[in-house]
């Protein structure tokens, strides 16, 4: 039998990020409120004309991630993802699809490295501030299956409350 098709929901597909020289002493961590993100992959054609009319030659792919977030004071990502646009460091990104769980507990997600190659604060006066970056990619992302840790997955759902007073731990 099939599987049922389910249409993808933007809130389940969030974007973790890490730089690259911090691999080793920190987790992924995702911006606070992000409101959206655009996964683009181009590639350009060479087309050259036949008599038999135009033939099209692979050409130079690319890919590119823009993000928008409502920014949070004291976020250290975005101010860590700023510094790294102005030293050229290298940033790695997950897009991580939070309702792709499987059995052994990791998600669906495909893994990006690339750089910082846009920064823009934007503060209304009569609204929220919005950060939006934009990130050139090296190659290709990578699909696989990511572990989110009891803290990411905390950040990116919570668990359902009761109504009773709450009792505090420990």
């Amino acid at each position: 039998m099939a599987e049922e098709l389910t249409a993808v929901q933007g809130i389940d597909v969030i974007l973790l990020f890490r730089i690259l020289k911090e691999a080793t002493a920190d987790a992924a961590t995702k911006l606070a409120f992000q409101t959206e993100h655009e996964l683009t992959e181009s590639s350009d054609t060479e087309s050259t004309a036949t008599k038999d009319g135009p033939v099209n030659g692979n050409g130079t792919s690319e890919t590119e991630i823009s993000c928008t977030s409502i920014l949070a004071r004291n976020d250290e990502m975005v101010k860590k993802l700023r510094q790294a646009r102005r030293d050229g460091d290298i940033i790695e990104i997950w897009e991580v699809d939070v309702k792709d769980k499987d059995e052994q507990g990791k998600y669906g997600a495909t893994y990006f490295r690339g750089k910082v190659s846009e920064y823009s604060k934007k503060p209304a006066a009569e609204g929220l501030t919005e950060v939006s970056l934009t990130f050139k990619i090296d190659g290709e992302g990578q699909d696989g299956r990511a572990t989110l840790t009891a803290e990411q997955e905390e950040v990116v759902q919570y668990q359902f409350e009761d109504t009773t007073k709450a009792v505090p731990e420990g």
